[in-house]
């Protein structure tokens, strides 16, 4: 039979994907052309665009794009890989170059600078998931502060898209391919993300956004011939393309370059020759009130809502605050004050300078206050520790907080460093008087501190180590020595989420700092090793282990310890902590560690000079290796354990260590060991050699001749006890089995070829009960069971029928469950019937049908078989959905019968997806019936009740009553990050006054009350959380309708209403508030001006200062977390955008509503000329 040949994609066949990269290669010329800038990098002009980089060494090379600094000369660059559509999928082979490419030139430094140039996926369209979650996981990487704050926010499943784990774990699977099978450590795959980029280009068609902006580009040096200048530069590109060439300007042709001539420009006067007006300068020695100003630097930093930090000012001054106060408003409006105001938060700024250049007026008897102020300010526990570690973030709310605020304890405790160092300054002060006062403090704070107070001085620790290092790490030392340990309990309050906290950042941070200095390194590498040996693990990147590892990582030590002195640490650490100093040695050697996040630096001791820059030599490199893989062999001697952890890094070791340790697993003592002990080191080297064997193409594959001589050494150690022998091949990890990479199908055939085959030896050898002993002693007994089932032999099915299938062994669960899974697929429901289960009681029934695939048939006999005791089975099965095609709502309701909404869910989300809902009461029941279920959750049970309330919402039919009460239960989950709104509750909260008014009751304690010191009860605070939740998430201005209209009279009525409710209450000052800042999502006016008349008549009102005011909040709060630019533009753009706005509104009669928008004009120009403000 004849086979016709198949149809194709036009675009395939076509030349689409290089028609695709040519016209993106060429938008970049059109822009070095016009004067546009490159995606992502400095707005610099492009100055270069080479081509099929592949020849300069480059592996990411459809492109790359150099822009260079006017001024300077320096460039940076953008590594672009092109392909015209793309799936971000862990079999995506296209994916997978993609990354293996990207990796290579991240961490190959001779052509890739970190924090400086970028390397870019240029695509078409992608679909939905990829381009939300993968946007998301892209921007988090580039906009938070660290790799924890990171982690937190992407596995947060409230807070980031539901596919944005599952793509980071395709990153991270193909990362670890391209990093020669190694993991990625945590703070690497950041560092790798923050200079990855995701481009989508509409281009190759000729209707194109991105095409349409580079013919408006190219319009403003020739308007009528755009599509004839756009068609020429492809034309060049592409033979430039063929060539791998690099375009410059003066290497295109001169026809292009006329057409793109400048013309001529209006001629500014020189930035040389302007006026330049120098601000006057304040002579802070001579000022009046000099000495307070000193003072108050000791202090740094104050509240001056806060009742404590008045006290504290007013006791370190000897004066009254109000009298500081008015002395300080003065100061402030000097030029270069010393002093910053911002939300009552009192900064001083450089402390440094004004302590060095004040120091002559403290005397001893400052020192006294200062000390006595310091010590009850730093030793008060906080009381945040009184609540359970997942309550800790709403500690505020509980009243749960410290009596002073934490920037005057931040400010103390830094105020103790620059003292220490300004003993040369404060020449009027007894000698010796400042070492001893922070001396006295530090010994006061931290002898016999317990856990609460290590923990309370968390964020502190860094400063108060810079104030006295040596007291400090008596402390710490003396703190590790006690019973219990507080460091111990310290480690348990590790938790997890968005709001975690780990209580020992602070700590490690200290030490880091004073690892810099020689003088501390040894004694601190000993004192993280102890800690190292108190640490349980846990999720957070920040722990002692890692501290080492930065510390001295042989090619960007974070110390100025000479190669020497850090010698002398490891050896030292390996005589205290053996094992601690083992594992840092082999992290020190293996190449996972390709990039540093850095140590925390000194803030105030002049440890580290200026413009220092760590400059490590080949040899002194080299050196390091060399000394901690001779190391490393010689303190594994012949233990077992230590060698297969060497084993895992032979590729790592140098050629002298290499043969060395060949000859350790060749030696007597290793061959002699029992079986059990040479399995473990014949495990790790036949994995070591399969990885290499499968990635023999691969840079970092060790050659041939090599992987020959380990696997020689290999067969010396190999078992000859089948049941040690196959263990290997029963992992959850199958991948790292498969004897070659291609057809993965294919591989995991062959797998499970190996696998039957190593099952029928043992079973022949040693019949079932050798089996079962295997199945317990492997890591995937399901396998093992899978394995068998393929064996024709009764006596298998007697001696598991039915005593192995109520076990709660849950190795034998597991293995008999593979059983029945491989012998329904060769056998059928016929054998399931046909076996005899006139002994068997419900429970092993139902777990026999749980075994089996989620369907009908199963459903069937379950009704049959378990007559009266259907949840035998319907609470065990793991109800897997896409087994059921379209017949799952029956199972639904049993589902929910009895008990288990959870999976109800997953198994409605299965509907949604295929549009088979038919039945939205049935929804409404899961979703409420799952709020009190107690069953485990699934890691996508968020996604599917997000998905599940987004599909009732916009179903008409839906009885809006229980979507109200759904949307209220679920409110954690509805935000613009899952692409759900409580729409209901908005519209409701936009319509309905006095359910305004309710939920402003629920939150806000009525000013017609007096203060009570009553707790409020655990409903209450629960409720009272939901609905500040909800006007949090509040975005629906009152006097929208149904159809999304406004209405500027519905909106009058409403606000109208709501002022009498509140009034009454007792409410009106916050209910107004919030209202305000709900309004800066009021729509336009009619008639044109930028916001509605209706609502700029309210926030007009003489006395409704407190509707203004939450306008101005709202609008402030807007702009959500943001990098801070240093030269303050942005600031000063949003300063002119608001002084647009209230010029604009109060020629249109609003004038007290425009005095409002200027003064946030106001605060974003203190914003942009003081970086303090910010």
């Amino acid at each position: 039979m004849s086979k016709s040949k198949q149809l194709s994609s036009p675009f395939s066949t076509g030349g689409g994907g290089f028609h695709f990269e040519a016209h993106v290669q060429a938008s970049f010329v059109a822009l070095m052309l016009t004067g546009g800038q490159a995606p992502c990098l400095p707005c610099w002009p492009i100055v270069k665009i080479k081509l099929q980089g592949k020849v300069s060494g480059f592996d990411t090379d459809d492109l790359v794009v150099f822009v260079e600094n006017p001024r300077n000369k320096e460039q940076c660059k953008l590594l672009g890989q092109v392909k015209h559509s793309i799936t971000i999928t862990k079999s995506s082979l296209e994916f997978r170059e993609v990354i293996q490419a990207a990796w290579n030139d991240f961490t190959n430094p001779n052509i890739f600078t970190k924090g400086k140039d970028i390397i870019a996926l240029i695509t078409g369209p992608l679909n939905k998931t990829d381009a939300v979650s993968v946007k998301f996981l892209l921007d988090q990487a580039k906009h938070t502060e660290n790799t924890d704050e990171f982690f937190r926010n992407i596995t947060q499943a409230n807070f980031s898209p539901s596919k944005t784990k599952e793509k980071l774990d395709v990153i991270e699977f193909h990362l670890k391919e391209a990093n020669e099978g190694n993991e990625i450590r945590k703070d690497e795959l950041y560092n790798f993300l923050k200079h990855f980029h995701l481009l989508g280009y509409d281009l190759g068609s000729q209707h194109g956004v991105v095409l349409s902006l580079l013919y408006s580009h190219i319009s403003q040096f020739q308007q009528q011939n755009q599509l004839k200048i756009w068609s020429r530069i492809v034309d060049i590109v592409q033979t430039c393309n063929q060539n791998a060439g690099t375009i410059t300007r003066d290497k295109l042709p001169k026809d292009l370059l006329e057409a793109f001539k400048q013309k001529d420009k209006v001629e500014e006067i020189p930035e040389g020759l302007k006026m330049i007006q120098e601000k006057p300068k304040t002579d802070w020695a001579q000022h009046p009130d000099a000495t307070f100003l000193v003072l108050a630097a000791l202090v740094g930093a104050w509240n001056e809502k806060n009742q404590t930090d008045r006290n504290v000012i007013t006791q370190i001054l000897s004066i009254s605050y109000e009298e500081w106060l008015n002395k300080a408003r003065e100061i402030l409006h000097l030029p270069d004050s010393p002093l910053s105001l911002k939300n009552g938060d009192w900064k001083v700024i450089n402390r440094g300078e004004l302590l060095s250049l004040l120091g002559s007026r403290i005397l001893d008897r400052n020192l006294d206050i200062f000390k006595t102020l310091a010590i009850s300010q730093l030793k008060e526990p906080d009381p945040a520790f009184e609540l359970p570690p997942e309550e800790r973030y709403t500690a505020s709310v509980h009243g749960k907080v410290l009596k002073c605020s934490p920037i005057l304890r931040q400010g103390i405790s830094e105020g103790l460093a620059i003292l220490s160092t300004m003993q040369n300054a404060c020449n009027n002060c007894s000698q010796g008087k400042i070492e001893t006062t922070c001396v006295l403090v530090l010994r006061e704070i931290l002898s016999n501190a317990d856990w609460i107070l290590w923990g309370s001085l968390n964020r502190l620790l860094p400063a108060l180590a810079e104030a006295v290092p040596s007291e400090f790490l008596d402390a710490v030392e003396k703190a590790l020595q006690l019973m219990p340990c507080p460091f111990d309990k310290l480690f348990a309050q590790e938790s997890k989420g968005i709001f975690g906290e780990n209580y020992l950042t602070g700590l490690l941070w200290a030490l880091e700092n004073l690892a810099w200095d020689k003088e501390y390194l040894v004694r601190v590498c000993v004192v993280l090793g102890e800690l190292a040996s108190h640490d349980p693990g846990g999720q957070w990147v920040n722990r002692p282990s890692n501290s080492l590892v930065t510390i001295l990582l042989p090619w960007f030590p974070q110390t100025l310890a000479p190669v020497d002195k850090r010698k002398v640490a490891v050896k030292t650490l390996l005589q205290d902590w053996p094992e601690i100093a083992f594992n840092l040695i082999i992290q020190l050697l293996s190449s996972q560690f390709l990039t540093s996040s850095r140590s925390h630096k000194p803030s105030w001791r002049k440890t580290i000079p200026e413009n220092w820059t760590s400059n490590v030599t080949p040899k002194e490199y080299l050196e390091q290796i060399l000394f901690y893989a001779e190391l490393a062999v010689d303190t594994a001697g012949y233990d077992p354990n230590r060698l297969s952890i060497l084993i895992d890094h032979f590729d790592n070791l140098p050629r002298p260590t290499f043969d060395q340790l060949l000859k350790a697993l060749a030696s007597q003592p290793v061959l002699t060991l029992p079986e059990e002990q040479r399995l473990l080191l014949w495990e790790h080297l036949t994995k070591f050699t399969d990885k290499h064997r499968r990635f023999s193409d691969q840079e970092w594959a060790l050659r041939e001749e090599l992987i020959i001589k380990i696997e020689q050494a290999s067969e010396q150690l190999a078992p000859t006890n089948p049941l040690n022998l196959y263990r290997h091949l029963f992992t959850d990890r199958d991948f790292e089995l498969y004897e070659e990479n291609g057809n993965w199908q294919d591989q995991s055939n062959k797998l499970q070829a190996r696998r039957d085959k190593a099952i029928l030896e043992i079973f022949e050898q040693s019949s079932v009960n050798g089996v079962i002993q295997f199945a317990e002693s492997v890591i995937s007994s399901y396998h093992v069971g899978y394995a068998l089932g393929i064996i024709e032999d009764n006596m298998i099915e007697q001696f598991f029928f039915p005593q192995f299938l109520d076990t709660v062994n849950n190795k034998h669960k597991a293995l008999v469950s593979g059983f029945i899974c491989r012998r329904y697929q060769v056998k059928n429901w016929e054998w399931c019937d046909e076996l005899n289960k006139s002994n068997w009681i419900p429970a092993q029934r139902g777990q026999f049908l749980a075994c089996l695939p989620f369907t009908k048939e199963a459903w069937h006999r379950t009704s049959t078989w378990l007559q009266g005791c259907e949840d035998e089975y319907w609470t065990r099965t793991d109800a897997k959905a896409y087994q059921a095609g379209s017949d799952l709502a029956v199972a639904i309701e049993k589902l929910i019968e009895h008990g288990r909404p959870g999976v109800a869910i997953e198994c409605l989300d299965e509907l949604r997806r295929n549009n088979q809902i038919t039945d939205t009461d049935q929804c409404i029941q899961v979703l409420i019936a799952a709020l009190s279920s107690s069953e485990p959750s699934h890691p996508m049970s968020r996604y599917y009740i997000v998905e599940l309330i987004k599909f009732l919402q916009a179903d008409p039919s839906v009885n809006q009553e229980n979507l109200f009460r759904i949307e209220y239960k679920y409110l954690p989950l509805l935000d613009c990050d899952t692409g759900a709104a409580p729409k209901l509750l908005e519209r409701r909260l936009a319509n309905d006054p006095e359910f305004f008014h309710e939920v402003i009751q629920q939150i806000y304690r009525s000013t017609n009350e007096s203060r009570s010191s009553r707790e409020p009860t655990e409903q209450a605070r629960e409720i009272a959380i939901h609905a500040l939740q909800l006007l949090d998430k509040w975005e629906t201005p009152p006097g929208t309708q149904q159809d999304e209209t406004f209405s500027g009279e519905c909106f009058t009525e409403w606000l109208q209403r709501v002022r009498v409710l509140c009034m009454e209450s007792g409410h009106l000052e916050v209910a107004l508030s919030k209202i305000g800042e709900v309004l800066i999502h009021a729509p336009a006016d009619p008639e044109g001006l930028w916001i509605h008349r209706a609502v700029a008549t309210a926030l007009n009102e003489r006395s409704d200062d407190e509707l203004r005011r939450g306008f101005s909040i709202g609008k402030y709060n807007s702009r959500g977390v943001h990098l801070t630019d240093q030269t303050g533009n942005p600031e000063r753009k949003l300063a002119e955008h608001f002084r647009n706005k209230a010029e604009e509104i109060e020629n249109a009669g609003f004038h007290r509503f425009a005095t409002a928008l200027r003064d946030l004009a106001t605060q974003y120009d203190r914003e942009a000329e003081h970086p303090g403000f910010r």
